[in-house]
């Protein structure tokens, strides 16, 4: 065999020979952006997945998953309108504001809301979640009709 055809068969010697190639040719350490996996690759090659999570968007950030349009009923869009406008006017200085730890959230006051929603033929689910947002409690149907009654 002729000393020219070796340089063409070895690969010892090819990878040698290749050192003074261009910057794409050289091994370059990887980062699966999905895992955090830091690997160096066997082939100058784009490597075609992850070797720890096998994922073939190795190379590419996750997107974020798209949320879930807010349905607000009629109920709801009034209290966000209400407190909306609230908010816009003390942030403007347009209305004093109470300070929160002020409110009164006591049982009484509690029993006295839920009583005139009640009178005002207000839902259970409605009087349920006035409490939670309101006094922070949570209550099932049962533990809110103990309550009115």
């Amino acid at each position: 065999m002729r000393v020219f055809n070796k340089f063409h068969t070895d690969p010892v010697i090819k990878r040698v020979l290749a050192q003074g190639t261009p910057d794409h040719m050289v091994l370059q350490q990887h980062t699966c952006l999905r895992c955090q996996n830091a690997w160096w690759p066997r082939r100058p090659a784009k490597p075609q997945r992850c070797p720890k999570c096998k994922s073939p968007y190795w190379d590419r950030p996750r997107r974020p998953k798209p949320s879930k349009p807010v349905v607000l009923t009629s109920g709801r869009r009034e209290d966000l309108k209400a407190s909306m406008r609230m908010g816009l006017a003390g942030a403007l200085g347009l209305v004093e504001r109470k300070p929160v730890g002020d409110e009164d959230r006591s049982l009484s006051k509690a029993l006295e809301v839920l009583r005139a929603m009640k009178a005002a033929g207000q839902t259970w689910n409605e009087m349920i979640e006035l409490v939670e947002r309101e006094f922070g409690t949570k209550l099932d149907k049962d533990q809110l009709k103990a309550l009115v009654r």
